[in-house]
């Protein structure tokens, strides 16, 4: 009788073993996988970038793998090509060179694995491209500083590195309306930073003693901007400064004026959305092949009336209408909107 009893319990944890196993393997493969290359996870925007796509990732029931490829393009193709062979879902990645990684988009595409280029754009056929009016934008940057020093003088230009998208984009629509609006203005040094707040600083410690009527200095992006913003102020130069991202720590360069616009895209916003695109398209969104996000401009009051008053007038938020506006993620791109708020019309 014992033996009898044995034998029908191990029978019956036997089935529920094999009930639960199925089930519970079932609920993992249909937890979508998420693969993100980053350009690196310690610049302070890639970091507030992760925090927030992580929050998405719950919020939207996905897994996220962040790989940061320490601003080395092989090492940001050897991670797509990884994530290829795991068999992930979806990969996300923010290109160094985005024609460098256009073969390894491709082996994905062999794989059936959706790509996104996050804040960039690649030729693949394959991918989707989450962008940003960057031209028109950065125009408006240029146009500021331009006007802010009344059309004369030196300038400089932090950028991130040649090849990628939106550096580029930034780049040429900074040198287009200095070159067709600004005739007595100056481009003298444009230093690709590759993301890297040391060589941000090096460049502009070079310039202030090679240039000593540097009057201004456009930045491609606040987490660059922050330090050369610190070593002109080291050396008790009054330099005007005009920027993009909406990263915090510029924000009371704005309010003070010293830095005369910035442009919010904000990491945490970037980071949310991204993900938020990618979980959908792992649940079976349809898109076009690029997404735009919806940008603001920041400025002070007392700022924007000195442009206005120069002829240049444009619609724009407080510095302390964006810090509200750049955490607001959650509420703008919740898994509750529809997937046509994802994205807006190309500016």
């Amino acid at each position: 009788m014992l033996k009898t009893k044995t034998l029908v319990v191990s029978a019956l944890l036997v089935a529920l073993a094999s009930a639960i196993a199925p089930a519970s393997f079932a609920a993992d493969k249909k937890t979508p996988v998420v693969g993100i290359v980053a350009i690196d996870l310690q610049n302070s925007f890639f970091v507030r970038m992760r925090q927030a796509g992580d929050e998405a990732a719950k919020d939207y029931g996905v897994k996220t793998i962040w790989q940061g490829s320490e601003g080395s393009l092989e090492k940001e193709i050897s991670n797509i090509e990884n994530f290829v062979n795991q068999g992930v879902d979806v990969i996300l990645v923010d290109p160094l060179d985005r024609a460098a990684i256009a073969a390894a988009v491709q082996k994905a595409k062999a794989k059936n694995i959706p790509v996104i280029a996050m804040g960039n754009k690649v030729d693949g056929n394959w991918n989707y491209n989450t962008l940003y009016p960057d031209y028109s934008n950065m125009s408006t940057v240029a146009r500021a500083l331009g006007n802010k020093l009344e059309g004369k003088g030196e300038v400089a230009l932090l950028i991130g590195g040649k090849g990628n998208y939106v550096s580029d984009t930034r780049e040429k629509a900074f040198r287009d309306v200095m070159s067709k609006e600004f005739p007595g203005i100056k481009l003298v040094g444009v230093e690709a930073t590759n993301w890297d707040s040391s060589r941000s600083s090096d460049a502009v410690q070079t310039w202030l003693s090679t240039y000593p009527d540097l009057k201004g200095i456009g930045c491609f992006a606040d987490s660059i901007c922050v330090a050369a913003k610190a070593v002109v102020d080291a050396n008790g130069r009054k330099i005007a400064f005009a920027s993009y991202e909406g990263d915090p720590e510029m924000f009371p360069y704005v309010a003070d004026g010293s830095n005369v616009i910035d442009v919010l895209n904000g990491a945490y916003r970037v980071g949310y959305w991204n993900i938020a695109v990618a979980a959908r398209i792992a649940k079976g969104a349809k898109y076009d092949t690029d997404l735009h996000m919806p940008t603001y401009f920041v400025t002070s009051d007392k700022t924007a009336a000195e442009l206005k008053a120069k002829g240049m007038n444009f619609p724009y938020i407080t510095p302390a209408k964006a810090e509200v506006v750049a955490k607001d993620y959650r509420n703008e791109m919740s898994p509750s909107k529809p997937d046509s708020a994802m994205t807006v019309a190309a500016q």
